[in-house]
């Protein structure tokens, strides 16, 4: 990136972006794989549903593929009902599956006190 490559990976700089930001605020970070389901990038804690908070991020413009955070999400015995798309995209939108996109300049508003507020911003 400092020589300006344009070849550059941006998803893995996202990601350690994102990691950086997170601990700054006071998340502890998890990661999940598994052969069957997929990776997911962050698990954070979720104290308003007592459940983990996947984050995935996403760097290209198919930010809303994401067949191993589907594949969580489906998995009935963890209990998982939401998960954060952090992305390029300018907007904060919810589906009806749960998955919330945003900017993923909004990492900073994961709260991660157990705080929380109507928007689906905050955890």
């Amino acid at each position: 990136m400092l020589s300006d490559v344009a070849s550059v990976n941006l998803g893995s700089l996202y990601e350690n972006v994102v990691a950086q930001e997170l601990v700054a605020h006071g998340h502890r970070l998890y990661y999940y794989d598994n052969r069957k389901v997929g990776e997911v990038d962050f698990l954070l804690n979720d104290y308003q549903h007592l459940s983990p908070l996947p984050v995935e991020v996403k760097s290209g413009k198919d930010y809303t593929v994401h067949s191993a955070l589907n594949r969580f999400l489906s998995v009935k015995d963890y209990g998982i009902s939401r998960a954060i798309v952090l992305s390029n995209s300018r907007e904060v939108r919810a589906t009806d599956k749960g998955v919330v996109y945003m900017p993923v300049y909004n990492v900073m508003f994961l709260d991660s006190t157990g705080a929380t507020a109507d928007s689906p911003l905050y955890i």
